[in-house]
């Protein structure tokens, strides 16, 4: 299991804080009982780039300028956060991109990979999003304000050691964000699965038309806790594009477990390959794995649509290193051709050219 932290706007909001001083006890007794905090030190696995077509790659790596793959960094003592903004500041300096945004994937073993997520002039389509809603709608029940307690108690579990970093849980929703296993954290879950259900309209209003988006983005969240699949995929479309990418990347995440399980395809796959070319890893990764649900039940029923419409980004995906991109992306294209190329990108570009011939 892998953790998504933030595109650079949001990344010194989710740095590691230093740890937390162990209550008052006696020495042997804190060294039984008090959990070990994370370690703050990680390998940087890989650094890459991903959506300009007007730059080499190799332009970009050099002006990025971020240290050597293999190299160790101790969060709590380098200021990581600044060494991004610093390297986005040369990046936006030499080139005037529509969009420049760092994402950052930790990865189980203390392993980093950080990717530049690029957007040419020109090219602002790719960020076509529906303008952020401007209501104040009620919170049902308390529903939404007891689910944001719920994940500031999770990641302060998470920062003492108390709960894993990695790792989903269990939980009676379709999609788990960390569980409810932690004493702390076992009583919450019965107000979601009895209150999503009843309050499943006022929910969505909240989805669509709060100004808020932690408020957006939390309800699209809970929606999980209601069971039927198919007004749960209605209820879901538009978000797909809201301005905020937190709630694109629960809606389309949600969208992805809707489809996880049942035989026939209940999600809509328009914007799913819209999604693909959105400007985030977090759009990419969350649609390309919907992606994937829709295939593995339809197989190549709608691949000349697929390949029309977002083969280009599939490709793009299924060469880089970083796994959320190319895990889901080759998936789908080895459905689609019936065998997998791995890596290699110019492979998939002949496949993909013979099979979208006229």
């Amino acid at each position: 299991m892998k953790r998504l932290l933030a595109t650079l706007p949001l990344l010194l909001a989710c740095a590691t804080p230093a740890p937390s001083m162990a209550p008052d006890s006696s020495p042997a007794l804190a060294a039984h009982t008090a959990p070990e905090p994370p370690s703050t030190v990680f390998t940087l696995v890989s650094v890459e780039v991903f959506g300009s077509r007007e730059v080499s790659k190799a332009s970009l790596l050099e002006a990025i300028g971020l240290p050597a793959p293999g190299s160790q960094l101790d969060k709590a003592r380098v200021d990581f956060g600044g060494l991004l903004q610093a390297s986005k500041k040369r990046v936006t300096e030499r080139w005037p991109f529509a969009l420049c945004t760092y994402s950052v994937v930790e990865y189980p073993g203390n392993q980093m990979r950080v990717t530049v997520n690029l957007v040419d002039p020109g090219d602002e389509w790719r960020m076509t999003f529906l303008p952020p809603p401007e209501g104040t709608p009620a919170d049902p029940s308390g529903l939404v304000t007891a689910w944001v307690r719920y994940l500031e108690k999770l990641q302060e579990l998470r920062q003492t050691g108390a709960v894993p970093i990695f790792g989903v849980g269990t939980c009676r929703g379709i999609v788990c964000h960390g569980g409810f296993e932690h004493p702390e954290l076992a009583n919450r879950e019965q107000a979601f699965v009895d209150g999503v259900p009843r309050h499943f309209e006022a929910l969505v209003r909240v989805l669509r038309e709060d100004r808020d988006e932690v408020r957006r983005m939390s309800a699209a969240m809970l929606l999980s806790y209601h069971g039927a699949r198919e007004e749960l995929a209605e209820a879901l479309g538009g978000s797909v594009k809201d301005a905020s990418a937190g709630v694109r990347n629960e809606a389309l995440r949600l969208l992805g477990a809707i489809q996880t399980g049942p035989t026939r395809v209940i999600i809509p796959l328009e914007p799913v390959l819209a999604a693909l070319w959105f400007p985030l890893s977090t759009d990419r990764n969350k649609a390309g794995w919907a992606l994937v649900r829709i295939v593995e039940i339809e197989g190549v029923a709608r691949r000349k649509q697929i390949l029309k419409t977002s083969g280009e980004m599939l490709i793009q995906m299924a060469s880089m290193e970083q796994p959320i991109d190319h895990e889901p992306a080759r998936k789908v294209l080895a459905i689609l051709a019936g065998r997998d190329l791995g890596a290699d990108e110019a492979a998939w570009r002949r496949w993909m050219a013979e099979t979208t011939a006229p």
